[in-house]
């Protein structure tokens, strides 16, 4: 499997760069300003760590080609989600705000967390401060999941030093506390679940994956 990694001088395009040469895996780098090189590239998968304004070149490019494609940005606009939607019907589309296994099942943690009238719920979420989305990808993976539940939590998001991610749900009431807590210490956690991301939907024939359906392959 060669994979096209589009987005590879960003911070999350270098860590990868790191990881594929690590572990002998086949790639080729392209800059997230790739209109120009994207097209003469060659491989079997596409894996996107580049710019939510790059999303629809580089849709276009994997439905061209027919070959599957890895959103690994976050921060989309409704129209990008719905063209990507819509582009899910010709090609494999595997997309997530955060590829991080652990963090996924603490996702599927919180869908247990029920509105009751005496608890309050806390999202807290830490990450390096020149992160620029706020609140994050991730911590709105969260908070969805609590409004499916009738939940609204209340979110505090900080953005200080290195930290790469820290994220908490704090259920309180009056009689107890539950905190569920996921930090990364290493983007290369990222690195290894977006790869598997790709060996997951390489050969598929089209639909839209995520982090759940790569869970419950394993």
């Amino acid at each position: 499997m060669k994979v096209i990694l589009i987005g590879a001088n960003g911070r999350m395009g270098k860590e990868m760069q790191y990881f594929f040469t690590q572990n002998k895996v086949d790639y080729v780098a392209i800059d997230k300003d790739n209109a120009k090189d994207l097209k003469d590239k060659c491989g079997d998968i596409i894996l996107d760590f580049s710019t939510p304004d790059a999303l629809i070149q580089n849709l276009t490019f994997a439905k061209n080609k027919k070959l599957p494609l890895v959103i690994a940005t976050t921060n989309h606009t409704k129209e990008n989600f719905d063209e990507i939607k819509e582009q899910s019907k010709v090609i494999p589309i595997f997309m997530s705000s955060n590829f991080s296994i652990m963090f996924n099942v603490l996702n599927r943690m919180v869908r247990n967390i029920k509105g009751q009238q005496d608890q309050e719920i806390v999202l807290e979420e830490v990450h390096h401060k020149t992160k620029k989305d706020i609140p994050s990808g991730s911590a709105k993976m969260l908070i969805a999941t609590l409004k499916k539940n009738n939940i609204t939590p209340k979110v505090v998001a900080l953005r200080v030093g290195k930290v790469i991610g820290i994220h908490k749900v704090k259920v309180y009431n009056d009689f107890e506390t539950l905190t569920l807590v996921h930090n990364v210490e290493s983007r290369q956690v990222f690195c290894l679940g977006a790869y598997n991301a790709c060996k997951f939907i390489v050969t598929k024939k089209n639909g839209l994956f995520d982090m759940e359906n790569l869970i419950d392959s394993l």
